[in-house]
């Protein structure tokens, strides 16, 4: 064999294991979600932090009762992602879909414990704990991981517009009423990394992935 053949034979059998050690090396794929809810000050303007970083809105602190009866603060969650939805008990359809839809985001994160997920009723008058408590037995809830709260009506709706910046309807001769299809994914930071359809098996299919990769991202930064 000539010289010349030797070396493009070689250089044919390099080729692959410079490609794989540079995959290996720098090939790894980073993805981040986006954040929602850039505070901005009176003007309208974002603001910044002193390094020039975007300052996000967070998740304010909270004390609900859960459906075992117990206190409930932003505090249990400390450390957590979780998912937050508002819903109600005596809703006909919309709620169930949703809350049929968290069963599976349940079942995807069973063996997760830094992941949660917390149903805000919006009809608390109704909504005691002992309702609840049927309420969540009825989608197989873990106590441990699946959170369903109730509280003072203006300290849930203070929660859901200033905190989630969800709309109120106005319902002609009944009090102000939150009612809303969204999921919110919230980080370990309380920012809101997600929002998506809670009766759409498609947009939740994506909040499974996108759970995924906030943990990866996690995994990643310890």
């Amino acid at each position: 064999m000539s010289k010349v053949k030797a070396l493009i034979l070689g250089t044919l059998l390099l080729v692959p294991i410079l490609i794989f050690a540079f995959v290996s090396l720098f090939g790894e794929h980073h993805f981040s979600l986006k954040t929602y809810f850039p505070k901005t000050d009176e003007s309208g303007e974002v603001v910044f932090s002193t390094a020039g970083d975007t300052v996000f809105h967070q998740v304010p602190d909270f004390q609900l009762t859960s459906q075992k009866g117990e206190t409930f603060t932003a505090e249990d969650l400390s450390g957590k992602i979780y998912v937050a939805d508002f819903f109600f008990a005596t809703c006909p359809g919309i709620c169930k879909k949703m809350s049929s839809q968290l069963v599976r985001v349940q079942e995807a994160f069973e063996n997760y414990p830094e992941v949660k997920i917390v149903s805000i009723t919006v009809n608390p008058e109704h909504d005691s704990v002992e309702v609840l408590q049927n309420y969540a037995a009825q989608y197989g809830a873990k106590e441990d991981k699946w959170y369903f709260l109730t509280g003072e009506r203006d300290s849930i709706y203070q929660l859901a517009k200033k905190g989630f910046y969800l709309p109120v309807q106005q319902v002609e001769g009944q009090q102000d009423f939150i009612h809303s299809e969204k999921f919110m994914l919230v980080d370990k930071d309380r920012n809101v990394r997600g929002i998506y359809e809670g009766t759409d098996p498609a947009d939740v299919d994506r909040l499974v992935t996108e759970i995924r990769v906030l943990l990866d991202e996690y995994s990643k930064s310890e």
